[in-house]
């Protein structure tokens, strides 16, 4: 098998005598979207943020691209090109979005001062570069008509698109989503899903962490269950989804007996 773009190998995490993240051991390959299920408390969110090392693991391994990750800062593993989005947003809410965005493209040749002081000409072209940058980031993504707003009076649909774009704007070659449907109605999720789409034909790989087991059917080619911090099954999603047992874990629904229409999924459109 290729290398995967990213993989974990027995990672885990603790917390006291809870045991988040139990030795999970995954991989997700280039051009994959990904969705990682599961009941609440199975350690989805956890294991997002050890992947972008915004938590330190007990023990195990992240490696994106060939490089070990577990010991290496967040801010660095963004640089290294991994976007991660959260479920409430986490925008400067007085800026607009044009500025959120830019926050984001900055060059990183030109964050510290010396630049700044010592080549005045270098730093000019670099915000040419960002300005350029941001503005073909909103045109990608559709969000030109809403660049001056501030993000608090932005609708939260478009609050979780420049979200996005903010990642996109950084370069990000793999892009953590989390709960990217959650709080959308039916034609925000399927624009969302659109967005998803776009960006996979485009180059960048997608995991994503989410509830709606349609927008999880529409947009996944694979999907690992999680339960109790372990992976229980990892497969395609419509097979994995059929899993009566898995059901049973999610939801505590009761095993079919032999009268149940067998054909039925067990698990439901959308969970709340």
């Amino acid at each position: 098998m290729t290398e995967p773009l990213l993989r974990t190998d027995g990672i885990t995490k603790r917390f006291g005598g809870f045991v988040a993240v139990d030795h999970v051991t995954t991989r997700v390959d280039e051009g994959e979207i990904v969705a990682f299920i599961g009941p609440n408390g199975a350690g989805k969110t956890t294991l997002f943020n050890l992947m972008t090392h915004m938590i330190a693991p007990t023990s195990g391994s992240v490696v994106f691209q060939g490089r070990e990750l577990t010991h290496m800062a967040p801010h660095k593993v963004a640089r290294l090109g991994i976007g991660r989005t959260f479920q409430d947003v986490r925008l400067f809410a007085e800026m607009t979005a044009w500025d959120n965005v830019a926050v984001f493209a900055q060059d990183l040749k030109t964050e510290k001062l010396g630049p700044g002081v010592l080549f005045p000409r270098s730093v000019l072209r670099g915000e040419r570069a960002v300005r350029r940058r941001v503005d073909e980031v909103l045109d990608y993504l559709r969000l030109n008509d809403v660049a001056g707003v501030q993000a608090d009076r932005l609708s939260f649909a478009q609050q979780k698109q420049v979200a996005i774009a903010r990642c996109v704007a950084r370069g990000a070659k793999l892009l953590l989503l989390d709960e990217p449907a959650s709080g959308l109605d039916a034609d925000e999720r399927v624009e969302m899903e659109t967005v998803v789409r776009k960006l996979v034909e485009d180059g960048v790989t997608v995991v994503l962490v989410e509830h709606n087991m349609d927008v999880v059917r529409a947009l996944a080619t694979r999907a690992v269950f999680l339960a109790e911090g372990r992976v229980v099954a990892d497969d395609a999603p419509d097979r994995l989804l059929a899993l009566p047992e898995l059901a049973e874990i999610y939801f505590g629904a009761p095993k079919k007996d032999a009268g149940t229409d067998a054909t039925s999924s067990p698990v439901p459109q959308e969970v709340p």
